[in-house]
């Protein structure tokens, strides 16, 4: 079965398979990462739920999704290094568990077809009244965001981190950008995000290349074959270690740390980092976890994430601030025993089982399928699942020792209480 297509201003990839009762079907816009459109971006995520021309609410479009047996419609936003994506997600039952013909998938089409080809448009501008509500839940949903002081710290290490590149732009926008943006303006980048973003097209279900000729028949977009950039590896090139202690009223203090390194989603050492983030500070079995959290007993919590877009490692934890410094220096010492190789061939092959679980965990979920799809798609990298699981077996400890040698630190935050 073919499972690639090109379609009319649309990439449409298919992911056959029988371990769902649903059809997922995801569209996902990719553009520039970019600090002067990144707030209209994401507030335009917010309008595609307001309502279509033929159901011009939101009320009526969420009672049209009822009649359609629940269908589940949502949007998101999400960045890929160097790119900014606005994802559009639908969910319904696989008609043929009905017990009569619905053409439930014909009007699965349709609506995604309504909702960027047949919007609630009055005089060159979206409904006034649905602009400023979905305005006010994006400003609420910020809000809410920098009230998490988990989210916070870690958007202000992302801010001192990544400041001039990729990584320093917020995923969901600026407050003060929102209050700007007016109802036309949001609607003239609307119609230009439909001719310049380039659009991936997932469906993952029971199908068969039939529903092919739907998306024909239903969809189009104006035709674009622009390329944007995602992976690079972020470099300050400081000469100095960047810390920033900022207080609040917490009581819990948050450190965030963050390290260039030399490896990214299509580089050569790729599965070697990912082991290495693994064993170092990934799962509950690595070494942050076991000596910093449980021997110690000097955090809340503590681990380390590999960000393959941007190409950087980052700590979070959760401590008390008088341990501050103690928790700095466990975590170098534990970076240093990686890069002296003071690691067991048995923690490798516990951190190659908990990657192999997690890849084969995808399978059981239709958007972490689409995920891994789409990360190869943007990214032109040709890989099967067959050879990404032979890469990661393949890696050996000499790998492991090499590539996290070039590790440096460079940005330290760290939010605690006003009276500490």
């Amino acid at each position: 079965m073919k499972k690639y297509f090109k379609m009319k201003g649309y990439h449409l990839y298919l992911i056959p398979t029988d371990k769902f009762k649903n059809i997922t079907i995801s569209l996902k816009l990719q553009n520039n990462l970019d600090k002067e459109t990144v707030s209209k971006r994401t507030l335009l995520s917010f309008m595609l739920t307001g309502g279509t021309k033929e159901y011009p609410s939101t009320q009526q479009l969420s009672q049209h999704l009822e009649n359609l047996y629940g269908m589940k419609f949502g949007t998101s936003v999400s960045t890929k290094g160097k790119s900014h994506i606005i994802n559009v997600n639908s969910v319904c039952i696989n008609e043929e568990y009905l017990p009569y013909q619905e053409d439930l998938l014909s009007q699965q089409i349709q609506l995604l077809n309504d909702i960027f080809n047949r919007p609630h448009v009055v005089n060159g501008a979206f409904h006034e009244k649905i602009f400023k509500m979905k305005k006010k839940e994006l400003k609420d949903r910020i809000i809410s965001n920098q009230d998490d002081k988990f989210n916070y710290s870690l958007e202000k290490l992302f801010e001192y981190f990544g400041r001039g590149q990729s990584l320093g732009i917020s995923t969901f926008g600026y407050l003060n950008d929102i209050d700007q943006i007016t109802n036309e303006e949001l609607y003239d980048y609307f119609l230009n995000c439909l001719k310049n973003d380039k659009k991936y097209i997932y469906v993952v279900g029971k199908i068969d290349e039939s529903i092919v000729s739907l998306f024909d028949q239903y969809l189009s977009f104006p035709e674009n074959e622009q390329q944007f950039e995602t992976v690079y590896n972020l470099k300050n090139n400081r000469t100095y270690i960047n810390e920033i202690i900022e207080k609040q009223d917490v009581t819990q203090a948050k450190l965030n740390i963050g390290y260039e390194i030399d490896a990214n989603f299509v580089s050569d050492n790729h599965f070697s980092f990912a082991l290495f983030n693994t064993i170092f500070g990934a799962v509950s079995q690595s070494k942050l976890f076991k000596v910093v959290r449980e021997k110690e007993s000097l955090c809340y919590y503590i681990s380390s994430s590999y960000d393959a877009f941007n190409g950087v490692l980052v700590i979070t934890a959760g401590i008390e601030s008088k341990d501050y410094e103690k928790v700095k220096l466990l975590i170098q010492e534990q970076l240093e025993n990686m890069q002296q190789g003071k690691f067991s061939q048995k923690d490798i092959e516990v951190a190659k089982l908990a990657l192999k679980n997690a890849f084969m965990k995808t399978k059981d979920e239709p958007i972490s399928q689409i995920s891994l799809l789409f990360n190869r798609n943007i990214t032109n990298k040709e890989e099967t699942d067959e050879q990404y699981l032979e890469k990661m077996m393949a890696v050996t400890k000499e790998d492991i020792i090499k590539v996290c040698q070039n590790i440096k630190l460079d940005t330290i935050f760290l939010l605690k209480g006003r009276d500490e």
